[in-house]
């Protein structure tokens, strides 16, 4: 179990799947909602728990410019809602402003989508990803479930309920709705990827690479698959090939931070202590690895080695 938790660290630089909160029972059906007060109605809660994440997670030069004057594609995307004012072009805003980390203006294009189409499963999706995307996996539990009622074909509604309840801890659940995202669309490289990460998180190096070697036969250019393949490689103990398979998303400095950490994991603290002096001197921003960096040599001198 220490090595799994220790080799999850290791996502948050390589940009995998993510997040985990408190568990919360999945309900036994989706409730149904058929107007626009479900937006309406919780729409307050919702900005004064994410306005302060979305303006903290703008860039500084960002919140200085007006958004929508400097953001070509967010510019683009309200043009085309106001020239056609419909569920898609709105999605589409929404889409923008998720990018964008602007989450409380992303919740009110989709809350217009909603009011022209109650029954949209895709808004529905888009809305429990921006729970979801917003730190509020609890919160995306409900639209998530109704993106499936709405649309129980669609192999992304079942993916996008499958992250949401990873997030919650309920993994077994979680991957029951990638296997069902997967028996719509065999070569749904997405949901391969989520379930290769579910098998990380429960320890099963050996499926995870499964998993991952599927995505990746389907779409070799997910980098999301590939670090979570490394990761698997780490879990069974094979650090050369984790480290090669990291190396292949050519990002030096998070591919030698990874590196690191399975080097941790398995307390070989000498490398694991290169690898992240490595990593900050590829990438001097990147404070986590010097941290690291000191935190192995720490642990090297209490070794006495």
């Amino acid at each position: 179990m220490k090595l799994v938790c220790a080799i999850v660290v290791a996502v948050l630089v390589s940009g995998c799947a993510s997040r985990h909160v408190i568990a919360v029972e999945a309900p036994d059906r989706p409730a149904t909602v058929t107007s626009k007060r479900h937006a309406d109605d919780s729409l307050e809660t919702f900005i004064q728990k994410v306005r302060k994440i979305s303006v903290e997670a703008r860039p500084v030069q960002q919140r200085a410019a007006t958004l929508e004057g400097q953001d070509a594609a967010l510019s683009s995307a309200l043009a085309a809602s106001i020239l056609s004012p419909d569920v898609a072009s709105y999605r589409r805003v929404a889409s923008e402003y998720r990018r964008l980390g602007v989450f409380d203006r992303a919740f009110q294009y989709l809350g217009r989508a909603l009011a022209l189409s109650p029954h949209d499963g895709s808004t529905f999706e888009a809305l429990a990803r921006l729970w979801r995307d917003a730190g509020l996996p609890g919160l995306a539990l409900g639209d998530a479930h109704r993106a499936v009622f709405f649309a129980p074909d669609s192999p992304g509604a079942h993916n996008t309920l499958g992250t949401v309840l990873q997030s919650l801890g309920k993994r077994t659940m979680a991957r029951s709705e990638y296997e069902k995202a997967l028996r719509l669309d065999p070569r749904a490289a997405f949901a391969l990827n989520n379930l290769c990460y579910g098998w990380i998180l429960d320890g099963e190096g050996s499926q995870a690479i499964s998993a991952c070697q599927r995505a990746l036969e389907i779409e070799p250019n997910l980098a999301a698959a590939t670090n979570n393949l490394a990761l698997a490689y780490a879990l069974e103990g094979d650090v050369a090939t984790a480290k090669q398979t990291f190396a292949r998303t050519g990002d030096e400095a998070s591919a030698a931070y990874n590196t690191g950490i399975a080097y941790l994991a398995r307390r070989d603290y000498r490398s694991a202590m290169e690898a992240f002096q490595k990593a900050h001197a590829t990438r001097p921003t990147m404070n986590l690895a010097g941290a690291r960096a000191r935190q192995s040599a720490d642990a090297l001198a209490r070794a006495g080695e």
